[in-house]
């Protein structure tokens, strides 16, 4: 093979080339023809609002069911999306690369910039930290935030990572309170996760130390 004849792919998610616009129309879709559409700041502020009013306390299990849906569908298409582009399975696709791509997915899609710290994986968890998060846009929607209220991402996380993985997980979100640049998420089995919302979360965010002993 020649100098001439290597052909190293640019990241797959690159909006030059993942995004196409349709000036007749005024429409958005991926370089496979799928519709993308943008979703209003005010109406991802309201939707969680008027469930609060219309639900009570089981706005918070729609919410996550809702993301948890929205999550497992995002994480297929990225998947589907590398392996077209790249022409390869994605269990071929080197770590670094792949999450590349993750933050490059999630940059185009405005949903902010993920950062994943596997620290703890041998305790089983994963954290996950998302600066500028566009689901949540930076800020809470109830007057005394908990865990709970990020349920929309949470759920997201989950569903994204249960696609990835093959495996049922469940995911909480950990500093509320100091919301707004970035938010932090543990994602582990289901069980552990809802241990650690009853014994830690009900009664405050976990902190670093909390996190380290977990």
């Amino acid at each position: 093979m020649t100098e001439s004849t290597i052909s190293i792919p640019a990241n797959c998610f690159n909006p030059k080339g993942y995004v196409k616009s349709h000036p007749a129309s005024g429409l958005l879709s991926t370089r496979h023809g799928d519709r993308l559409i943008a979703i209003p700041e005010v109406l991802l502020r309201s939707i969680p609002k008027i469930l609060r009013v219309e639900a009570g306390e089981a706005s918070y299990l729609a919410l996550y069911t809702f993301g948890d849906n929205w999550g497992k569908t995002f994480g297929d298409r990225m998947v589907q999306d590398m392996v077209k582009y790249y022409r390869q399975p994605i269990l071929s696709t080197i770590a670094s690369e792949f999450f590349v791509n993750v933050q490059s997915v999630w940059a185009v899609h405005g949903l902010g910039k993920p950062s994943v710290d596997f620290s703890l994986a041998e305790r089983g968890l994963v954290v996950v930290t998302i600066a500028n998060s566009g689901i949540n846009s930076g800020t809470t929607v109830e007057p005394n935030p908990t865990y709970r209220s990020f349920s929309l991402e949470a759920g997201f996380l989950a569903g994204w990572f249960s696609n990835l993985t093959g495996k049922p997980l469940r995911a909480c979100a950990s500093n509320w309170s100091e919301a707004g640049a970035s938010l932090q998420f543990l994602i582990g089995s289901i069980p552990q996760i809802e241990s650690i919302e009853r014994s830690h979360l009900q009664t405050g965010m976990l902190t670093p130390d909390m996190l380290q002993s977990l």
